[in-house]
């Protein structure tokens, strides 16, 4: 019996300097799971990714491996191109975003374009999140708050909060919770 494929995916978090010169290191983990996503990577060639920047409503950067990148190329590709939403799309994903190679040495030259939009300078640490489908870029501070605000909203709303019952409800093991997902 053969095994079931596992896709991998971006876990955890790393808080990482740049560089004088604009170099981050990609946390390895995360070079390992974009390694696996990327057709054209073999031992000893530069892997891919893609960072979106382009939502003005995020203080972070979205980082996708190159399968990742081309299933949201093809669903933006069925879309009706004359509409809207469809040029939001392109704009946010495609016009707004950019395609790296990590070098030998597990960086990417972050743009001042990029640091801008984090708020952040040479020498200053960003904070990488994992996400499952895509890991993201913050300036450490934003994503301190963000985690804070989030956390304070969760204790308000739901202060019984448990994980375990979400997954367990998520598996079919129990009735849904009082307040649905």
């Amino acid at each position: 019996m053969g095994r079931t494929l596992r896709i991998k995916r971006f876990k955890g978090e790393e808080e990482l300097k740049i560089d004088s010169k604009g170099r981050v290191s990609i946390p390895a983990n995360f070079r390992r799971v974009l390694e696996s996503q990327d057709p054209d990577w073999t031992e000893g060639k530069s892997v891919g990714m893609t960072i979106v920047y382009g939502s003005h409503l995020t203080n972070h950067i979205e980082c996708y491996s190159v399968d990742t990148m081309s299933e949201v190329e093809e669903l933006i590709d069925r879309m009706p191109s004359a509409g809207v939403r469809a040029k939001t799309m392109v704009r946010n994903f495609l016009t707004e975003s950019l395609d790296f190679s990590i070098d030998d040495t597990g960086r990417i030259v972050l743009p001042a374009k990029l640091r801008t939009k984090l708020g952040v300078a040479l020498g200053d640490a960003v904070m990488f999140a994992g996400c499952g489908k895509t890991f993201r870029i913050w300036n450490p501070t934003a994503y301190a708050d963000v985690v804070a605000a989030e956390t304070a909203a969760l204790e308000e709303d739901e202060p019984a909060f448990d994980p375990d019952a979400i997954l367990d409800e998520l598996r079919g093991l129990t009735a849904p919770l009082a307040g649905g997902l």
